[in-house]
């Protein structure tokens, strides 16, 4: 088992995924970037070689119990699951009375669904080491229009936070650290506004 502290990252090669993996990998810990963007994952390997990265569909409960039970058995811990979910919103600014139900369901999917099964993959490893859940949450400005998915997701994984935080203590801590989300700036995602 190695000494190093283990952290996972989920969709690890986005704008944010990458500055969280290149800031956690600069304390000198081992940080796991997980996402289906294998070209994205092998630049960011490139950029930082201290990052690694593993091919995992982060929306599939298999792919992350599969890539659990690799950190197990390659490192014999983890110490952090950084949860950055995928922010796949349908197109900027549709109204909800125009959306599509099949949309809403998968963004609900991705934010939301995606976040419980990860934690639960990961949480016997995480009770081992008393580790720590960070659930990264975009949340719309206040004064957004038709951001009714995304205030529905920000809300329900702070929601979720709050209570895997009561359900998993004192073995486990939980945390959200919120970022204000620019729909008009989807593509580049200003990673400066994480807080």
């Amino acid at each position: 088992m190695t000494k190093q502290p283990v952290i996972i990252v989920t969709e690890g090669t986005t704008e944010l995924g990458k500055r969280i993996c290149k800031e956690l990998a600069a304390t000198q810990s081992i940080v796991m970037s997980l996402s289906n963007d294998e070209n994205a994952g092998y630049d960011l390997v490139a950029e930082d070689p201290r990052v690694r990265f593993r091919n995992t569909d982060c929306s599939k409960e298999s792919d992350i119990a599969t890539a659990a039970r690799e950190i197990e058995s390659q490192f014999g811990r983890l110490d952090a699951l950084v949860i950055n979910p995928s922010v796949s919103l349908p197109d900027v600014d549709i109204p909800f009375t125009e959306m599509d139900l099949f949309d809403w369901n998968q963004t609900l999917h991705h934010q939301l669904t995606a976040t419980l099964f990860t934690a639960r993959q990961c949480l016997p490893l995480l009770k081992a080491t008393k580790g720590t859940i960070v659930h990264v949450v975009p949340t719309p400005h206040e004064s957004a229009i038709n951001s009714e998915l995304l205030a529905v997701c920000s809300q329900g994984l702070v929601g979720l936070t709050e209570a895997l935080a009561n359900s998993l203590s004192p073995d486990v801590t939980v945390h959200a650290a919120r970022y204000i989300f620019n729909r008009t700036d989807a593509i580049k995602n200003d990673v400066n506004q994480f807080k």
